[in-house]
C-alpha cells in the first residue's frame, strides 16, 4: 500500500534531498582523488622514462664521443706511425751498416796487421834458408809447364846464389821448353815470376800475401 505524504511534512523531504547531495559530492570527490592520483602517476612515469631517455641518451653521447676521440687519437697514432716506424727501420739499418762498416774497417786492419807480421817472419826464414827460393821456382815452373818459351825473373841477388839450383832445376821441368833466366831487380829477394806468352805467374811474397788476403776478405 502507497505511503501518503502528507502537506505538513517538509522537514522530511528536505533531510533526505540534503543526504542524497551529500552522498553525490563525496563521490566526486573520491573520483577526483583518484583521477589526480593516476594523472600524478602517469605524470611520474613520465618524468621517470625523460629522465631514463636523458641518461641514456647522455650515456649515449658519451660513447659516441669516446669512439670519436678513441678514432681520432687512433688516426692520429696511425699517421705517426707512417712517419716513425720507416724513420726507427732507416736508423736500425743505418746502426747495423755503421757496425758491419766498423767490423768490415777492423777485420781489414786486423788482416793488414797479420800480413806484414808474416811477410816479415817469412823474409827472414827465407835469409836464413835460401833454397825456400828454389820452391817457389820450381812451383811456377810446374804451373807453366807446356809452354813453348819461358822467361824466369829473379832478383840479382838470388839469381847470383842460386844459379846453380836454378840452371838443373830448369832443364830438369823444362827440357823442351825455352828458358830464359833473368836476374830482375824489380822482383822482390826470395820471390820470382814466370812470364809465358799466356801469362805470368807470380810467387813473390807480396803477391802471395795479397792473394791470401784477397781470399779472405772475399
Amino acid at each position: 500500500m502507497a505511503g501518503i505524504i502528507k502537506a505538513g511534512s517538509p522537514r522530511t523531504t528536505s533531510h533526505q534531498a540534503g543526504g542524497v547531495a551529500f552522498n553525490f559530492a563525496d563521490m566526486g570527490n573520491t573520483y577526483l582523488t583518484k583521477v589526480q592520483g593516476e594523472a600524478n602517476k602517469i605524470v611520474a612515469e613520465a618524468r621517470a622514462e625523460a629522465a631514463k631517455i636523458r641518461k641514456e641518451a647522455a650515456e649515449e653521447g658519451r660513447r659516441a664521443a669516446m669512439q670519436s676521440v678513441e678514432a681520432t687519437l687512433r688516426g692520429k697514432v696511425e699517421q705517426q706511425l707512417q712517419t716513425i716506424v720507416p724513420a726507427l727501420k732507416q736508423a736500425v739499418q743505418s746502426v747495423l751498416d755503421a757496425r758491419q762498416a766498423w767490423q768490415r774497417h777492423w777485420e781489414q786492419h786486423a788482416l793488414k796487421l797479420s800480413t806484414a807480421i808474416a811477410s816479415r817472419i817469412v823474409r827472414r826464414e827465407v835469409q836464413r834458408v835460401p833454397l825456400i827460393t828454389v820452391e817457389l821456382v820450381r812451383e811456377a815452373l810446374q804451373l807453366a809447364s807446356g809452354n813453348e818459351r819461358i822467361t824466369l825473373r829473379l832478383h840479382p841477388t838470388d839469381h847470383a846464389t842460386l844459379q846453380d839450383h836454378i840452371t838443373k832445376l830448369t832443364t830438369e821441368m823444362n827440357s823442351l821448353a825455352e828458358t830464359r833466366v833473368i836476374a830482375d831487380p824489380a822482383i822482390t829477394a826470395g820471390g820470382c815470376r814466370v812470364d809465358t806468352e799466356f801469362g805470368s805467374i807470380d810467387q813473390q811474397l807480396e803477391a802471395q800475401l795479397a792473394r791470401i788476403t784477397e781470399e779472405l776478405l772475399a
